[in-house]
């Protein structure tokens, strides 16, 4: 069988965090409620540095937990003919393992998160539109915190049963529901990054460089634990 991709979803997953811009002028309430919120942010980037090795040891655990329960489900597939298989079955199975795998890497960030969206909602803001901006980030972030992993077991199970035939219904349930948080939390990150944008003023530029700087660094962590635990559990279930 032909190693299906997990790196698209891993992808797709790994820009949760947003990118800051250059900055921009603005004044009164919302150059103070920016300067807050970018001084947030660093701290939540930091909270999420400090739990890297709780992220590996997620993982790690994750890994194993799979590894128990169903090593080697895809072994029939060993006996399939190229002919047969449904690459798009393939593909699709490959963005469930990628995405549950970052879902795993990502879920010691929920704490830092927590406290950075206590202290945006705290803030204030001269339009409507900015504060609803604001908050359809947090919402789009906090939705895509509470997706679980997918049942890797069952649906690599069905996708042996069906000769890779047939996509996993569980499979396909799964990734339309990442793709559905991870498409509208890309969204509304790009949003809330044009907020700060707008507001940030001139002496707020070394913030933005620094947490940029933490920001590439953590994505390359993030995104090299869940490459790695979604390549071990594909290496795990064989094929």
């Amino acid at each position: 069988m032909r190693r299906s991709r997990t790196s698209v979803a891993v992808g797709i997953a790994a820009s949760i965090l947003v990118a800051l811009p250059a900055s921009a002028a603005a004044a009164g309430v919302d150059q103070r409620s920016d300067h807050a919120a970018l001084t947030a942010y660093r701290t939540y980037l930091h909270g999420i540095g400090a739990r890297i090795p709780a992220v590996r040891k997620a993982e790690s655990a994750y890994v194993s937990s799979i590894a128990t329960r169903c090593a080697g489900a895809l072994d029939p597939l060993n006996h399939a003919t190229t002919s047969s298989i449904n690459q798009t079955a393939l593909f699709d199975f490959g963005e469930e393992l990628g995405g549950s795998a970052f879902v795993v890497a990502y879920s010691p960030a929920q704490a830092p998160f927590a406290t950075f969206a206590a202290t945006l909602e705290k803030l204030h803001w001269s339009s409507p539109q900015t504060a609803k901006a604001v908050n359809r980030y947090l919402t789009a972030q906090n939705r895509l915190f509470a997706l679980a992993p997918s049942d890797v077991c069952t649906d690599a199970r069905a996708l042996a049963a069906s000769v890779a035939e047939t996509i996993p219904p569980g499979t396909a349930q799964w990734v339309a529901e990442f793709r559905r948080d991870a498409i509208a939390q890309q969204s509304a990150a790009g949003a809330f990054a044009k907020v700060l944008e707008e507001f940030e003023t001139p002496a707020d530029k070394a913030i933005v460089a620094s947490d940029n700087g933490l920001l590439q660094s953590l994505t390359v962590k993030l995104k090299g634990v869940a490459t790695s635990g979604a390549t071990k559990i594909l290496n795990t279930l064989g094929a």
